[in-house]
């Protein structure tokens, strides 16, 4: 991360704990750039053809750009391009750019499968992170969980990010079947000179009363409980893991409203863009307002008075008890005192994160 964000960090994180509800800076952002996918995982539906009848609507390259610039209005220091998969996205490597000449650290999600053509070709030069999904050591596996055969190609994406000198964290989705591969995932990624995020499969993402539901959904989660203990165990060990421990017993508690280490403020933290150009608060799971930021100025709508009161209200909806995202939890450690060190600053120190 260039020193400039780090500055424009803690301007925002001090901005924050001592506003008095007053002042709101946003930390992170994530634009979703597509619904497209060329995968078709197991515990995901976006591939979902009710999903891709949805991809006329998608942002335009100026669009994008214009909604780059609000952001870098707001002193937003990460901005994250998904999706879907946000790699067939022929402009991304152009909006990647112009993140970065505005100052922002551009970062990518990818399922990994066009990863080494876009590093080989430089098209990836300006990206400064980038969070490749693999969740298991050996393709068999892997391949069956994401529909495609990916994995030999991940793994050869992955070498070529970090020859480049990409920050490449490996994202793994941890299910009852996977769960005993923790530790060799963490060997692995250590051993390809990456990072390892492991979070447990979700539920909540495609509702029940959703037409884009994972029918068998259940029959993935762990249990969260062995997940958590083998999070502490491995951590320390394994440096290259950037899981925290505060992490691990939030989901173990059951996610928010079960436990009272953390709230989410993702509402105020974190602006989530989705593929039509709405902002969503809080959050794009629930979006209890949309509005439209093609048409309307950004920075207005998230310091409006509707946009303040979805703030304030932090995990208190209904719908947000046993939330256990990872991007939730994530973008909300930042912002206080207590989560901040194990995060974020512990990892630095360790020498492996940014």
């Amino acid at each position: 991360m260039t020193r400039l964000n780090y500055l424009r960090f803690a301007k925002n994180f001090t901005l924050n704990n001592f506003s008095f509800n007053h002042i709101y800076k946003p930390l992170n952002a994530q634009i979703e750039l597509t619904l497209k996918c060329n995968a078709k995982c197991v515990f995901c539906s976006i591939w979902h053809p009710d999903f891709q009848q949805e991809l006329a609507q998608e942002m335009k390259t100026n669009e994008v750009k214009r909604i780059i610039d609000e952001l870098h209005k707001l002193d937003v220091q990460v901005v994250n391009f998904t999706g879907g998969e946000p790699t067939l996205r022929k402009d991304l490597p152009e909006l990647i750019s112009y993140t970065k000449q505005k100052g922002m650290m551009p970062t990518v999600a990818t399922n990994g499968l066009l990863l080494y053509q876009l590093i080989k070709t430089q098209k990836f030069k300006d990206a400064e992170l980038i969070m490749v999904s693999l969740d298991w050591p050996f393709a068999e596996k892997h391949d069956q969980y994401r529909g495609i055969p990916i994995f030999k190609q991940t793994i050869k994406g992955i070498r070529a990010a970090v020859l480049e000198r990409k920050i490449v964290i490996i994202s793994m989705v941890i299910t009852k079947e996977n769960l005993p591969y923790m530790e060799e995932m963490s060997k692995l990624a250590q051993k390809l000179g990456a990072m390892i995020e492991m979070l447990p499969c979700e539920n909540i993402i495609r509702e029940q009363d959703t037409p884009h539901i994972v029918d068998d959904i259940f029959s993935f989660i762990p249990d969260l409980h062995k997940y958590a203990a083998e999070i502490r165990r491995l951590v320390k060990i394994y440096p290259n893991i950037i899981t925290d421990t505060i992490s691990a017993d939030i989901i173990e508690a059951g996610g928010f409203g079960y436990q009272n280490l953390l709230h989410c403020v993702s509402a105020r933290a974190f602006i989530v863009i989705n593929y039509k150009g709405e902002v969503v608060l809080p959050c794009k799971i629930h979006p209890v307002l949309r509005v439209n930021v093609k048409k309307y100025p950004l920075c207005d709508v998230y310091h409006s008075y509707e946009a303040k009161q979805i703030m304030d209200m932090k995990d208190g909806f209904p719908f947000c008890k046993g939330c256990r995202l990872g991007c939730a939890i994530a973008t909300s450690i930042p912002t206080r005192w207590a989560t901040l060190y194990e995060k974020y600053i512990r990892a630095f120190i360790n020498g492996n994160l940014f």
